[in-house]
């Protein structure tokens, strides 16, 4: 690549995370201006889409569902040291069923539609021709009191936990008495490991430079290096943060349909996935060979366990949908801290994802 566009993909990731972007904010609003800026030079036609949504899910949701989860592996613990295993398993079985379809519910229908803590954001729509193919990026960052490092280990391990604890009054239900006292130890470790989850506020103090900067800049790359001609989507959500809701939003309002690749945390370093939600799409193996033929170590799988992407809505929504990301345990270290700037970045891999993203658009758009 020449140098130019190396020095353009480290100035547009400057560019845009020199500051702080909570959705509907007005650094998020400059942002998003420069970006369309972008777009408009490259030949798209661009609008902006105001959407209305709660923070109450993205803000609360995960704390009341690792308390939740606790309460549950407690009062199941308690009613089995007191020799009551199956109705212990009974009460925790049911719960967790109870969870599952509240959770299942608010993750798709809450962000746009729960009546508390109702705020606004600006979706950035962009578009060449006729698009059958979305680049999607969101544009907006925050940051938390965990990051999302320890958040992801918290939920697994607690999830992990509680199948363990499921196994324990099967076992005690079967007559294995040698599980009644590790209670006990499973109650402190379903308390300790679920304290990360708990106490994991949002807040605004993150350049989200790798989470998204990164993938704004990438799709901004890749728009710029297919021909005039070649008819393209782009879409730059606000709110990602804040339960998908821009996305959500979107694909509620919008009669558009066909593929969507979505671009978010592209680090310098670490592995290369492309995931999905759900039934593994024809897409996903289409994003790795094309990715095997450029050189890229590119690993389809499921999305990680704690994380959401905006791929999930257009999945839900009924899109063939994939997420391209770059990083490693570092980066979901620093991922939603103070340290994810550009100084950490020297975006070679952005550099890399607009190769893939405008080779895939060729291909596939």
């Amino acid at each position: 690549m020449a140098i130019g566009e190396e020095r353009d993909a480290h100035d547009l990731l400057q560019r845009i995370a020199r500051s702080p972007r909570f959705a509907g904010s007005a650094a998020e609003a400059d942002a998003r201006r420069f970006c369309r800026a972008r777009l408009e030079a490259a030949g798209l036609t661009c609008s902006e889409s105001e959407f209305e949504y709660s923070q109450w899910p993205a803000r609360w949701g995960p704390p009341a569902a690792a308390a939740a989860q606790v309460v549950t592996i407690l009062i199941a613990a308690r009613t089995a040291r007191n020799g009551e295993p199956l109705t212990a398993l009974a009460v925790v079985v049911s719960l967790l069923v109870v969870f599952a379809i509240v959770s299942r519910n608010a993750r798709k229908r809450w962000p746009l539609s729960f009546p508390f803590m109702r705020a606004k954001a600006i979706n950035l729509v962009a578009s060449r021709g006729r698009p059958t193919l979305w680049l999607v990026a969101h544009i907006d960052s925050k940051s938390q009191t965990v990051p999302m490092l320890y958040r992801i280990g918290s939920v697994v391990l607690l999830n992990l936990l509680t199948v363990i604890a499921i196994g324990a009054l099967l076992a005690q239900v079967a007559g294995v008495s040698a599980v009644r006292p590790y209670w006990l130890l499973i109650s402190l470790l379903v308390g300790i490991t679920a304290v990360p989850s708990m106490l994991c506020l949002i807040r605004n103090d993150s350049p989200g430079a790798v989470d998204n900067a990164s993938g704004v800049a990438a799709v901004l790359l890749a728009v710029r290096q297919l021909p005039p001609e070649k008819p393209v989507g782009v879409l730059l959500t606000s709110a990602e943060e804040l339960g998908l809701a821009g996305a959500r939003a979107w694909v509620a309002r919008s009669d558009a349909s066909g593929k969507v690749l979505n671009c978010d945390t592209v680090d310098d370093v670490g592995k290369w996935l492309c995931m999905h939600t759900g039934a593994r799409p024809n897409l996903s193996s289409r994003v790795a060979t094309t990715a095997r033929e450029l050189g890229f170590n590119l690993r389809a799988r499921r999305l990680i366990p704690g994380i959401l992407a905006d791929s999930v809505a257009f999945s839900d929504a009924g899109f063939e949908a994939v997420t391209i990301s770059r990083g490693s345990l570092a980066t979901l270290a620093r991922i939603h801290t103070r340290r994810d700037n550009s100084t950490a970045l020297a975006s070679s891999g952005v550099r890399e994802a607009a190769v893939l993203l405008a080779a895939l658009t060729m291909e596939l758009g």
